[in-house]
């Protein structure tokens, strides 16, 4: 008789507990699936951290301490050293920008959308990007004895006709311009800087950084046979 009462006094098990544990693993079954088969897309990745970013990188950029990428040599920089702050510089203010290296690593290329960099349909550079104009500034008016720290801006002007780009009245000749008035504002030797338009993708604006030796820059005419 007691057992009889135990077993009726037992609470019944609820079915529920193991039906929500059958559903999570199903789901944890599909979600593992869909990672399996998803691919990664570079493009799509830095365009959402270049969105994100976009909207903070004018904090990022103002609380960074200004020694924070200085070189670990000096104030002098050397090619790779150069390279990598500039490069530096980009990644944190515009990570949609591609970077190359030409000529056995003496030439970075750093390719980004024009509109990283400019207001659209302007010639006015973007404020969240003066913080970067002024670090690339002082990077390049950094002085080695012999060396010169150089930047060739380019942007890209599409199909254009000859007589408007000689008259300047193309935006992106403008732009190349802005550029360079942006960079001497703030103290860089005009030698130091090198701006032009090619034909090509009008979205895009090019920089080459690279270090010259300053006696193959000068024109010898001592030795001259003339």
């Amino acid at each position: 008789m007691d057992e009889e009462e135990s077993q009726e006094k037992a609470p019944a098990k609820d079915p529920t507990l193991a039906l929500f544990l059958g559903l999570y693993l199903i789901l944890l079954a599909f979600f593992v699936l869909l990672n399996t088969m998803a691919t990664l897309k570079e493009d799509r990745v830095k365009a959402v951290m270049g969105s994100l970013l976009a909207t903070f990188s004018t904090e990022i950029l103002n609380t960074a301490s200004p020694t924070e990428f200085t070189a670990s040599v000096g104030e002098n920089l050397t090619t790779e050293e150069f390279h990598r702050e500039v490069r530096d510089f980009f990644e944190v203010a515009v990570p949609l920008a591609r970077v190359e290296f030409f000529s056995s690593g003496s030439i970075m290329a750093i390719t980004m959308p024009v509109d990283q960099l400019f207001e659209p349909d302007s010639t006015r550079l973007r404020s969240d990007r003066e913080e970067l104009l002024s670090r690339i500034a002082r990077s390049l008016n950094r002085r080695l004895v012999g060396l010169r720290y150089e930047v060739e801006f380019s942007t890209f002007t599409g199909p254009f006709l000859a007589d408007e780009l000689a008259a300047g009245r193309l935006l992106e000749v403008a732009r190349a311009g802005a550029y360079a008035r942006g960079l001497i504002a703030r103290g860089v030797s005009q030698q130091s800087i090198v701006v032009g338009a090619q034909p090509g993708d009008p979205s895009v604006a090019k920089m080459a950084f690279f270090v010259r030796v300053e006696d193959t820059a000068k024109v010898d005419f001592e030795d001259s046979e003339l």
